[in-house]
Parts: C-alpha cells; sequence; structure tokens
C-alpha cells in the first residue's frame, strides 16, 4: 500500500478516535497508530484544511499550542464528522459521472461497491442526470486488467510483458503497481519499474502480458509525475523539438509523443518531441536538464540555455547570502 493511501486511512480513524480522546499526548497517539509523533503532527496540519466548507466551524481544527508547547491534542470543529453529509445537485452529478468514469476502468468486486454507490446516487439527485454520460476507453485484455487489480489489492509484484510503439520494441520488466488511472480515453497503470530504477506509466493496451509473482511490492519514495499536461492529439500545428534524449530520457519517448529518428551507438537518441505548446516543452527540457538537449529550433535551444542561467544565478545569490 503506498504511503498516500495508508496516511488517508490513517487519518479518516484519527477524527473519531481524537474525539473520543480529547487531551491524548501526542505519544500516545502515534503509539496507537504505529507512526512517529512528527508524522502524527503532520496529519494533524493536513486535517486542518478538511472540512464541509472554507470558513471558521467549517474546518476541523485542532489547538496548536496545546499541540506544540504541551504535546496534546484537542480536536474543535469536528462536529460535523457526526452527522449525514449533505451535498449540491451540482456536486451529485459531479460524483455520478466520476464514478461513471471510475466504472469504466474498474472489474471483479469493485463493480459491484460502484454500482450500490451509483444506485444510490442517481436514486438522490433524481431527473437531473436522467440523460447518460458515456465513458468510452480503449480496449484491454480483461485478464490483464484483472491481474493488475489483483496485484493492486494485494500489494504484490508483476511480471509485465510491455510493448514500446515508439520503438517498436517487446521487452519484460518487474514491476511494483501504485495506481490505475484514466487519461483522455486510455487505461494508465503507475508502477515503480525494476529495470529502469525509476516511476514510469504503462499504457494497458500496450501490456501484452501480466503475471503476479509471489514477492511484496515495496513502497518506493518517490514523486509521482504529472503527466496530465503532455497527452494530447498531434496535429500539423503542433510545436515540436528536434532533441537528443540521453539514456537517462528514454523513458519520455513512452509518455509523451516522441517520434524516434535515430538510435546513436552512444545510447543517445535522436527524436521529434511534440508538446501543447513552447512553453510546455521548455519546462520539459529544463525537468530534464543534463538529459535532454534541443538541436532544434534554435529560439527553444536559447530560451532554455536562458532560463537555466537564470536559475543557476540565482542559486549562487542564494549561496553567496548564506555565507556572509
Amino acid at each position: 500500500m503506498s504511503r498516500s493511501r495508508q496516511q488517508v486511512i490513517r487519518m479518516l480513524a484519527l477524527v473519531p478516535y481524537l474525539q473520543g480522546n480529547d487531551g491524548v499526548p501526542v505519544n500516545d497517539v502515534a503509539h496507537e497508530f504505529g507512526v512517529t509523533p512528527k508524522q502524527i503532527r503532520d496529519d494533524l496540519r493536513l486535517l486542518m484544511y478538511t472540512g464541509t466548507g472554507e470558513y471558521p466551524g467549517e474546518l476541523i481544527d485542532f489547538d496548536l499550542t496545546a499541540l506544540e508547547e504541551d504535546g496534546v491534542v484537542h480536536i474543535r470543529d469536528a462536529e460535523f464528522m457526526t452527522r449525514p453529509l449533505r451535498i449540491s445537485t451540482r456536486e451529485g452529478i459531479a460524483l455520478i459521472v466520476a464514478l461513471r468514469t471510475l466504472r469504466a476502468s474498474a472489474s471483479g468486486s469493485e463493480l459491484t461497491v460502484i454500482d450500490s454507490a451509483l444506485a444510490k446516487l442517481e436514486s438522490a439527485v433524481g431527473d437531473t442526470v436522467s440523460a447518460p454520460v458515456d465513458v468510452l476507453l480503449d480496449e484491454v485484455d480483461p485478464t490483464i486488467h484483472s491481474t493488475i487489480v489483483h496485484a493492486l489489492a494485494a500489494g504484490k509484484r508483476l511480471e509485465l510483458t510491455y510493448s514500446t510503439a515508439s520503438r517498436d520494441e517487446v521487452s519484460d520488466r518487474q514491476v511494483d503497481p501504485r495506481r490505475l488511472f484514466t487519461e483522455q480515453g486510455k487505461l494508465y497503470l503507475e508502477a515503480w519499474c525494476l529495470k529502469a530504477e525509476d516511476l514510469r506509466f504503462f499504457r494497458l493496451d500496450r501490456i501484452v502480458g501480466a503475471e503476479l509473482t509471489a514477492l511484496d511490492a515495496e513502497d518506493h519514495d518517490v514523486t509521482p509525475r504529472d503527466l496530465s499536461d503532455g497527452i494530447f492529439t498531434v496535429g500539423e500545428q503542433t510545436p515540436y523539438a528536434l532533441v537528443d534524449l540521453h539514456p537517462r530520457a528514454h523513458w519520455l519517448s513512452e509518455y509523451y509523443q516522441v517520434d524516434l529518428l535515430e538510435e546513436g551507438s552512444d545510447g543517445v537518441w535522436r527524436a521529434k518531441l511534440y508538446g501543447a505548446d513552447w512553453a510546455w516543452l521548455r519546462r520539459l527540457v529544463l525537468r530534464n536538464a543534463g538529459s535532454v538537449t534541443v538541436v532544434e529550433p534554435a529560439h527553444l535551444a536559447a530560451d532554455v540555455a536562458g532560463q537555466a542561467a537564470l536559475a543557476l544565478r540565482a542559486y549562487d545569490e542564494i549561496d553567496s547570502s548564506s555565507k556572509e
């Protein structure tokens, strides 16, 4: 189970526990939940942004003075957790559309839970959502989909056979799955790839085979990548850069729109890298500084070099001021 998922489960249990144990020492709370006191303090600070609105009385609150100086927890304004949550028609419709989207990528026992929730929401909202909302996803092998869902639920490592379209290549990989998500009609698996020793996204329609292993999936401490702004359809007017992708940047060809032109003997790939606009391309190159080199166009190469120089100058100024 991922850290973020563990934290959500813990925080959901924290509120009723603290409501029934007002003034409990933070060390006792940490012992009860099997984490460090620092983690509990971090959870409480996050809970302070949780509630039914944005005004006092609508957000959970804690006595921070008591927490920091005395090491005890006093919870406030969490009474709404004991009464049913009312949602507006607009919120209900948003939840229904989200559940229909989730249903399109679910399988097995998940469908029963989703259908039950959908039936209750649709009954409560009424005729407002009588018009159908269809969510269309590319077809994937149901056996592969079921295996991945099982691996996520059981926390097991997977062995994948994956087809990389940009290189017309099929490879075998062991991965530790993290989550499934959809983006523009395609279903993706986010997982830690042991071969690449990094976080990767795998399109399910490109997974040729998936087998569950007996090994537990490890919880790798990585920052998730947001690919939502990089998945789009290429057209005649779509900006692109001619780039050299060094080995550490080869993963870009799997998750972004890339046309591979040439594979050098030194492991450097010459490719066309497409982007939503020039600013997006600049950000992507800067995020992968040292691994992606812009060959053309000249204005993008100059822009990247200029932005990198400004960033280095800012670091130098911070470093100089700290030594004074």
